[in-house]
């Protein structure tokens, strides 16, 4: 998980080919009930870093933040059908891959992000 980096929205990217995969934190996915509905952006659509990419509705309401600007070059539509996927796995299990990306704000590593959290519980 090293190749990955994080927002403060409690997402991660990791870099492809072809721009970036976009996932949630497994602290984010403790948020997330298990019975929950993920609503996937639009493939094209696109997104400035701080945008709503999706969000998941479940006993609490939560906003997947872009933790850059993109394309959305491709879905994870096994997510449709199998959504406990995310729950499983946050860090296997990517919610969208964006293209065209810039990155607009610093992100963190993994070790920066762990501080983050520890000081949020605080």
């Amino acid at each position: 998980m090293s190749e990955l980096r994080y927002s403060k929205d409690h997402c991660w990217i990791k870099k492809t080919a072809k721009g970036v995969l976009v996932g949630i934190s497994d602290y984010a996915r403790m948020q997330i009930c298990e019975s929950f509905v993920i609503n996937l952006p639009d493939e094209d659509e696109e997104f400035r870093a701080g945008d709503v990419i999706c969000d998941i509705e479940s006993c609490r309401y939560f906003d997947v933040i872009s933790p850059v600007n993109g394309r959305v070059l491709r879905v994870n539509e096994n997510l449709l059908e199998n959504n406990y996927l995310l729950l499983d796995d946050p860090y296997d299990c990517w919610i969208c891959e964006l293209t065209d990306v810039a990155y607009t704000q610093p992100l963190m590593n993994p070790t920066e992000y762990a501080e983050y959290i520890t000081l949020s519980e605080i």
